[in-house]
């Protein structure tokens, strides 16, 4: 399988060119940079050095029509960039891993979130790159959209509930904490060491582009629930779905640790919720799901594609709280990409994913 690699040099880029270089069945054949064209990889990314990755050099993007003897491309670029740059690929028979948020919305639900209006689309419809639900339209897929890593955390924590008609989905309460590196490596004044160090502060709230993905995924899971046994659809499954997301920025370079607060139809009990979500993931190889009681810790996902959960029951509110953690470079960016890999082109889903965690 070889592969063309779009923004080597950004967070989620680079994340994905270090899972790759160790593998056999693999060939990293190109990688594209305008800035860097010409340099070779160990000199920007020295990490890579000693590597057979490392002696490649960076090619003008404009090559990229014509890239005909590539299998498959991985795109790491910002939002915007994939849009006019993924038909040419299509084109010449490459399937496409696409990294932004280009491909998960409707043009017009992303131009009201993400602020901009993307260029006319017309090839091959998107699938929405989340093993866990789309597993078989991944494998036939000529593009896949990567999920967002704040959306890919806060689905999986919310599925069985939502799956199972168990959740009130007209409010959906989630607070969510990242890691600097998910704002991109670009620098910026909120994103210096001086301004996030000991310090927690709140953006985007109630305004992150994440929130109708989330939004989309949970609405098409409740249309896919089954009649109930009388043969008539549950009366809860037209009902909205709406999240409110808050996210915050932690003093840490990766990560993601999320707590959703989800409200109960009806009364349950610790081991039936428990049970739920253990039933939900028994066959999922990046979904662990801790013992009632324990907590989910960021620390035990970092360098990993894993999604670790913990669930807890209030019972004076009934509500199900849920705690979620990924590494957003991880399971939230490029790890995903590569499960994606692998199951779009019939490998081991967990091929150059068995990784511990780093810490």
């Amino acid at each position: 399988m070889r592969i063309a690699m779009f923004g080597a040099t950004g967070y989620g880029g680079t994340e994905a060119m270090r899972l790759l270089c160790e593998r056999t069945d693999v060939e990293v054949a190109w990688l594209g940079s305008d800035r860097l064209a010409g340099c070779p990889v160990a000199e920007a990314l020295p990490q890579f050095a000693g590597t057979a990755m490392g002696e490649l050099r960076f090619s003008p993007q404009q090559e990229a029509r014509e890239l005909s003897q590539v299998d498959v491309a991985l795109l790491a670029l910002p939002h915007g960039e994939a849009r006019m740059l993924v038909p040419t690929l299509l084109q010449q028979g490459i399937r496409v891993i696409d990294f932004s948020g280009d491909f998960r919305l409707p043009d017009d639900v992303y131009a009201a979130w993400y602020g901009s209006e993307l260029g006319a689309y017309d090839g091959p419809s998107p699938v929405y790159g989340l093993p866990e639900v789309y597993r078989e339209a991944i494998v036939g897929a000529q593009l896949v959209a990567n999920p967002g890593c704040y959306a890919t955390c806060a689905e999986l924590a919310l599925l069985p509930l939502v799956e199972s008609g168990l959740a009130l989905t007209d409010r959906l309460m989630i607070d969510a904490k990242s890691g600097v590196s998910g704002a991109g490596k670009k620098p910026s004044s909120g994103t210096h060491f001086v301004e996030v160090q000991e310090s927690v502060r709140a953006y985007k709230v109630g305004a992150h582009q994440h929130t109708p993905e989330i939004e989309q995924v949970l609405a098409a899971t409740v249309r896919r629930r089954r009649p109930c046994a009388n043969d008539e659809m549950d009366a809860t499954a037209d009902a909205p779905v709406q999240v409110l997301l808050t996210t915050q920025l932690l003093p840490v370079k990766r990560g993601i640790y999320l707590t959703a607060y989800v409200p109960l139809k009806e009364e349950m009990s610790a081991e039936t919720l428990q049970s739920l979500y253990e039933e939900r993931y028994r066959e999922e190889p990046f979904v662990r799901i801790n013992p009632y009681g324990a907590s989910a810790e960021m620390r035990h996902v970092i360098g990993t594609n894993l999604c670790e959960i913990s669930v807890h029951l209030d019972r004076r509110t009934q509500t199900a709280l849920i705690v979620a953690t990924i590494d957003n470079l991880g399971k939230g960016a490029a790890g995903q990409a590569i499960q994606n890999l692998n199951v779009m082109f019939g490998r081991s889903e967990t091929l150059g994913l068995s990784m511990l965690p780093w810490m």
